[in-house]
């Protein structure tokens, strides 16, 4: 009796083949990511301040999960410096540090910056639709006084800027980076004439991106991040000294 792997039926040998044409699943997101997720969205809109305590209990009934899974959510969002620990308090939205700010904004030039070299030569494609709709609604929200929507469509406006990369991985790195930096945005005293004058930065960044003059809008936003950094290091620096609750709104 022949019992080589060329004697099986037609059949057994077509069943070990792959099947062309099936689409690949992504894989779903962990309980612990959706949580994960949902604070992570609560710090970049604004909803959470620096300091916010954030009770294991609470969140575990207000999201209907285990407290098993928010500790795993935690540990999560203190890797990506948004939560942190403090004995006898438990975990809180975490207070920025001068550091933070600095190395933030050291980023922010290498992914903004890289980006408007690959629009202008030619090598990456910049969405102006979105550039615009990003300045509209910060307009909107400006004229009914919602700062602290200002500060989130201004963040929204440079994950544009950064998306002309072309990555995915890029895209969820700035994301993030710009959800810490929500952080040092609320700690600023006077959120309206902060993110006032960024609004008006932006409209003239869309401007001359519309106009294809990339140099210029290149120069433009190396003074933006120049001139931005400095308040949020202040106010941070002031924070942390003081102790003090940041106002709502930045």
């Amino acid at each position: 009796m022949n019992n080589s792997p060329d004697s099986a039926p037609a059949p057994a040998r077509r069943r070990g083949r792959g099947l062309p044409g099936l689409p690949a699943l992504q894989p779903l997101p962990t309980a612990a990511e959706r949580a994960a997720s949902v604070i992570r969205d609560y710090i970049f809109e604004g909803e959470f301040l620096p300091g916010t305590p954030l009770p294991e209990a609470s969140l575990a009934q207000a999201l209907q999960v285990s407290r098993n899974t928010v500790r795993e959510a935690f540990r999560a969002l203190m890797s990506e410096h948004l939560l942190a620990y403090e004995a006898h308090k438990g975990v809180t939205v975490r207070w920025l540090t001068a550091a933070d700010v600095r190395d933030i904004y050291a980023l922010r030039r290498v992914l903004e910056l890289s980006a408007i070299d690959l629009i202008s030569e030619g090598r990456a494609a910049l969405d102006t639709a979105a550039l615009g709709a990003a300045v509209t609604a910060g307009e909107a929200a400006a004229a009914e006084s919602r700062w602290r929507d200002v500060g989130t469509v201004n963040l929204r406006f440079h994950a544009v800027l950064v998306a002309s990369h072309g990555s995915a991985r890029m895209d969820e790195f700035f994301l993030r980076l710009m959800t810490e930096l929500r952080l040092g945005f609320l700690a600023v005293a006077d959120p309206e004439s902060f993110h006032g004058s960024y609004l008006t930065r932006n409209m003239q960044l869309r401007d001359l991106f519309g106009e294809g003059r990339y140099a210029d809008a290149r120069a433009a936003l190396t003074r933006y991040l120049e001139e931005a950094e400095g308040p949020v290091l202040a106010a941070v620096s002031a924070a942390r000294e003081g102790g003090g609750v940041p106002r709502p709104g930045g």
